[in-house]
């Protein structure tokens, strides 16, 4: 007997899914979840919630069509069924690669990615632009933000709630998987959810509210009679919720693993004509037993994660916050829905009643800290640098302009292979820097880490940590201290005179690559020494060493930078340079090697970001040696 065709390989449209017959969707969904466990397990990426949203995704694949209907998933991590339907299947086995398929929605990947997404709690603004602007220009596309629970954390959702008209074609999927929204669970409210979404119900409502109507001189007062009577017996019985105060029509809560359920009420929100709210409940990892079990373990797999074994500077942060915590009553720890991607597990543990989880919501929690400072607290947020974009506000008008001691400590600092241009930690030092009143401090190991954490106690107003998510990436027994406060620089294999052709200054992660870089460009000849710096604002550059390092004041000065350019530590300090009248700069030449002005976004499918950004050790000293030839 022949083996049987995968189903995949015969289902790999939506038409081909909306020609499908209802009884083969079940063995559809489970071969979507075996191809999901394999590629994902293999490349990395968003497991669990995919997995939960694999019936939603197929329901609205049959009931509407993109991309003249829009579909906008919040943040984009659950978008994986939809990509494998939109021509993009072959794409999954490179899955978060630099660039390869985006583990997010991309509007420059494919035309069915209305809206790109990577942060939380956007979509529903996004939908809301599309569907007003349907209505002026006379279209009749659906469009359907597909929403999170941990999304309503999130001030946007609410704002955009708020904004939300009556007369849209939007339909908004509520998919709830792991907290409750609406009080409306039990038997009762499943049973009316289950009642206002069948054909015959709708029929009925439609022809009675008709009939209503039409009655002469009184149909009109009598149908909002009715109306009224109708909403009180049910808010008597079982209560309002949140979305039928706003005006909205309301379907559910319902199994939003139960596939005949799911297309039902999608077909009974679509067939309204308004905006409405479809109520799901779903279960993160559903058909897998590992990550049914474990969500969170399985939320998002990272083949290239330390092992839980090695120490990252995330870990080391909240071990460190934990010990200072012990001595210090007025430490406080705040997060914005990270606690374990910011390593402040064992210190919520340790400390319930000073920590403090705000949500999604890193503006909210960033002037939520700097009102635990004004009132004599000393708040420490970790939060990743990409995250930290959505606070600028918060950090400029509630914490700098007040001088308020709020310790932000920056995450996830520099390139992001896997996550991509959404995630990229490369824009923080210059927005910090342009901020008056602010110390920035790059440690480069977690000695420094720690010597900063505490001096920071003593901090006047506010101050930024930043690190990357690895372990100490440099040996640094081979550098000598210049200044104790702000650079680690010189390696020991420096000319006996201490002077070199080439300096190159840097900070961070990329100090590796820079140390890299020095190292080929000796081997070709060329006297080269780094300097690492860790504190980039206030930074009172060691003139006097950069002379001794550049013979007198001669040669040429690097700053290497895994950080956006312009307004970057780089261009500060070369400015600073050439504006200091204590150090002769007529012999010296400058070069900065930072991300000019990109997002660092690969068109196809590249080996290395660094490569791709020019910043790893070889590109380091390959520019480098032609800007020599060119001086």
């Amino acid at each position: 007997m022949p083996e049987k065709q995968n189903i995949l390989d015969r289902v790999l449209t939506p038409d081909d899914i909306k020609k499908l017959p209802a009884s083969d969707i079940p063995e559809l969904c489970g071969s979507i979840r075996r191809f999901l466990v394999d590629k994902v397990s293999a490349s990395g990426g968003h497991l669990a919630s995919n997995l939960g949203a694999v019936e939603l995704t197929v329901a609205m694949l049959r009931v509407f069509s993109p991309p003249e209907d829009r579909i906008i998933f919040d943040v984009g991590h659950q978008s994986y069924v939809y990509k494998m339907f939109t021509g993009r299947r072959e794409g999954f086995d490179e899955l978060r690669k630099p660039g390869g398929l985006s583990g997010f929605t991309k509007r420059s990947e494919s035309e069915y990615d209305a809206f790109g997404a990577g942060h939380s709690s956007t979509s529903l603004s996004a939908a809301l632009g599309f569907a007003k602007a349907d209505r002026i220009f006379g279209r009749d596309s659906y469009t359907v933000a597909v929403i999170g629970d941990g999304a309503y954390t999130g001030g946007m959702i609410h704002e955009a709630l708020n904004n939300v008209e009556k007369d849209l074609r939007l339909i908004i999927i509520l998919n709830e998987n792991e907290m409750s929204i609406s009080k409306n669970i039990g038997a009762f409210a499943k049973y009316i959810a289950k009642v206002r979404s069948s054909k015959k119900y709708i029929k009925v409502k439609r022809g009675t509210t008709r009939v209503i109507r039409h009655i002469p001189l009184i149909g009109k007062p009598l149908f909002e009679l009715v109306k009224n009577i109708k909403i009180r017996i049910k808010n008597r019985l079982y209560g309002s919720n949140y979305f039928e105060d706003l005006g909205l029509f309301y379907v559910g809560p319902g199994d939003g693993n139960d596939y005949a359920v799911v297309e039902s009420m999608l077909r009974a929100a679509a067939s309204q004509n308004q905006s409405a709210i479809i109520h799901l409940k779903t279960k993160k990892g559903k058909g897998y037993p590992p990550a049914e079990d474990n969500p969170n373990e399985y939320h998002c797999i990272r083949p290239e994660m330390n092992s839980e074994n090695e120490k990252n500077f995330s870990r080391a942060f909240g071990e460190i916050l934990t010990d200072i915590a012990e001595e210090h009553p007025e430490v406080c720890a705040v997060t914005a829905a990270m606690e374990s991607g910011t390593g402040l597990c064992g210190f919520r543990d340790r400390f319930p009643d000073r920590f403090f989880d705000e949500g999604i919501a890193e503006d909210h929690a960033l002037t939520f800290s700097a009102g635990l400072a004004a009132a004599g607290c000393r708040p420490f947020i970790p939060v990743y640098s990409s995250f930290l974009q959505r606070g600028y506000d918060s950090l400029l008008h509630d914490i700098a302009l007040q001088s308020l001691p709020v310790v932000i400590c920056v995450d996830r600092a520099g390139l992001n292979s896997s996550d991509g241009p959404t995630h990229h930690g490369i824009f923080d030092v210059s927005f910090l820097s342009a901020i008056p009143g602010f110390e920035i401090y790059a440690p480069a190991d977690f000695s420094y880490l720690r010597r900063i954490l505490t001096s920071s106690l003593e901090a006047s107003g506010p101050v930024a940590v930043r690190y990357p998510n690895s372990p100490e990436y440099l040996d640094f027994s081979g550098f000598r201290e210049i200044d104790p406060e702000n650079t680690l620089p010189a390696l020991t294999d420096a000319p006996e005179s201490g002077a070199a052709g080439v300096l190159i200054v840097t900070y961070g992660k990329i100090s590796a690559e820079a140390v890299g870089a020095a190292e080929k460009l000796r081997e070709s000849g060329t006297e080269c020494s780094v300097a690492v710096i860790q504190t980039l604002k206030p930074f009172d550059i060691p003139l006097s060493e950069i002379r001794y390092l550049l013979s007198g004041g001669t040669g040429t000065l690097v700053f290497v930078e895994e950080g956006i350019k312009n307004g970057g530590s780089s261009m500060i300090l070369a400015e600073k340079l050439k504006e200091s009248s204590r150090l002769g700069t007529e012999g010296i030449r400058t070069l900065i090697l930072a991300v000019d002005d990109s997002f660092v976004s690969p068109p196809s499918r590249v080996d290395s970001l660094l490569d791709y950004a020019g910043l790893s050790s070889g590109r380091i000293a390959e520019r480098i040696e032609i800007f020599l030839k060119e001086c």
